[in-house]
Formats: structure tokens, C-alpha cells, sequence
């Protein structure tokens, strides 16, 4: 019995502690609080990236398309991912995608071989960000435009 108390001891607890200090520093890191977030070193140029193809009204009924432009010798392969913001309001996050693994050269048009299409159905005003991250995943590129959806 003193052999299974131990065992506890020494292999769930440390588990269940691990899941709540993760836990934690997770929720500080993807809080909205300026000073609590993670820290990334952003490389944004006006010409290194871009939104292409995106209209600024769309219908409720209507799918937002859009494709990334990447013109930096910086980035050959990354991760993709595109957020669509409500800012109506207070700006929350309605929609997510990512794109993994695009290796594209040292310019290209992403995603490649997939597309970007979201249906929105509420109106008002929404950000569509575009965020490129280096393979390494330590610096990123961003691009973002403002929609209306009527």
C-alpha cells in the first residue's frame, strides 16, 4: 500500500501540476493585456508581404477570398495563418486558418495548392490579418485590410 501512495506521489502529481502551471502561462500568453502576451520579433515591411485578391464589401451570403503575396528573400518556407476580426465592437477573433509548411522561394502567391474562403453572417466591420511565420517560428511578416459585410 505505502508502494502505491508513492507512486502517486511521485508520477500524478507531478502531471497534474504540470497541466495547471501550463495552463497558466498559456491563458498569459494569449491574453489581450499589452505587456502580458508572447513576444515575437515582427519583420514587417510594406513590400515584403500583402493581401491580394480581397474586395472591402461583401455580402452576408458571400465567401471572402483572399490569397498572401510574399516578396522577401528573408522567408522561403513558413506557416500561414489568417484571421478574420470582428471590429465592430471590440475586436474579437471570428475566424482561423492556418497553412502549414509553405515553401514558396523567396516570392510567391500563398496558400499553395489550398484556398482561403470564409463565409461571414453578420454585418459590420471585420480586419483580415495575414500573418506569415519563418520556419524557425521566432520572426513573422504581417499584412491586414478592412472588410464591411452588409
Amino acid at each position: 500500500m505505502a508502494l502505491r501512495g508513492t507512486a502517486i506521489a511521485a508520477f500524478v502529481i507531478p502531471i497534474v501540476f504540470s497541466f495547471v502551471y501550463g495552463g497558466s502561462v498559456l491563458s498569459l500568453g494569449l491574453s489581450d493585456q499589452p505587456g502580458t502576451g508572447l513576444v515575437f520579433q515582427s519583420t514587417s515591411d510594406a513590400g515584403s508581404i500583402s493581401i491580394i485578391g480581397l474586395k472591402g464589401d461583401y455580402a452576408v451570403s458571400e465567401n471572402i477570398s483572399a490569397q498572401v503575396s510574399v516578396t522577401d528573400p528573408a522567408y522561403e518556407c513558413g506557416d500561414l495563418y489568417v484571421t478574420i476580426y470582428d471590429i465592430s465592437s471590440e475586436k474579437k477573433a471570428v475566424s482561423q486558418n492556418a497553412f502549414f509548411d509553405q515553401c514558396y522561394g523567396t516570392s510567391g502567391i500563398l496558400p499553395l495548392n489550398e484556398e482561403f474562403s470564409e463565409k461571414i453572417d453578420k454585418p459590420g466591420k471585420y480586419l483580415l490579418v495575414a500573418q506569415l511565420f519563418d520556419s524557425d517560428g521566432n520572426k513573422f511578416l504581417t499584412a491586414e485590410k478592412q472588410i464591411t459585410v452588409n
